[in-house]
């Protein structure tokens, strides 16, 4: 499955003329207003989960943002790799609507597998023993893709559009 990407940056979602023109499933959210420090955007969340199912990627790294996050309409929530193993547990006690995001320490990749975890993103790695693997530019039989939709957008590629 296709599962395209919108970016949120000063509380607004950059490609809004592209996601008009997708009309309903699941969409992946970058709020980089989290992660560049400020707060989480629930206004913008509560707007698009109302039509989107919404994984938010915002590579949250405390236990009640996560909480807050899905109380304000992410379906699932992408978490930093930076989490010590005791936040991850914590943050597995609390709910399994949780998508790891790797780039390079595949330690707690591991740790969070054998931990219950189920949903790994990364680009630069595949992992063996969970059940949903997403990806940018890796290809296997089992990933889902999240590709950005519209234009180009700062650092990231926007060359192939997801619209259905």
């Amino acid at each position: 499955m296709i599962i395209p990407s919108v970016t949120l940056r000063k509380k607004r979602v950059v490609e809004a003329d592209a996601l008009e023109m997708y009309e309903s499933g699941p969409l992946w959210l970058v709020d980089e207003d989290y992660k560049n420090g400020r707060e989480l955007n629930f206004k913008t969340y509560d707007e698009l989960s109302g039509i989107y199912e919404l994984y938010l990627d915002a590579e949250i790294s405390q236990v009640d943002d996560i909480a807050d996050s899905i109380t304000g309409g992410a379906t699932m929530v992408t978490l930093s790799e930076s989490m010590d193993r005791e936040k991850l547990r914590r943050a597995l006690f609390y709910t399994d609507s949780l998508i790891l995001y790797v780039r390079s320490n595949r330690e707690i990749a591991d740790f969070f597998l054998s931990s219950g975890g189920r949903r790994i993103y990364s680009d630069s790695m595949l992992f063996e023993g969970n059940s949903v693997q997403f990806t940018r530019t890796l290809k296997c039989d089992s990933c889902n893709m999240v590709v950005p939709i519209g234009g180009f957008n700062d650092r990231r590629n926007k060359e192939a559009p997801a619209l259905p």
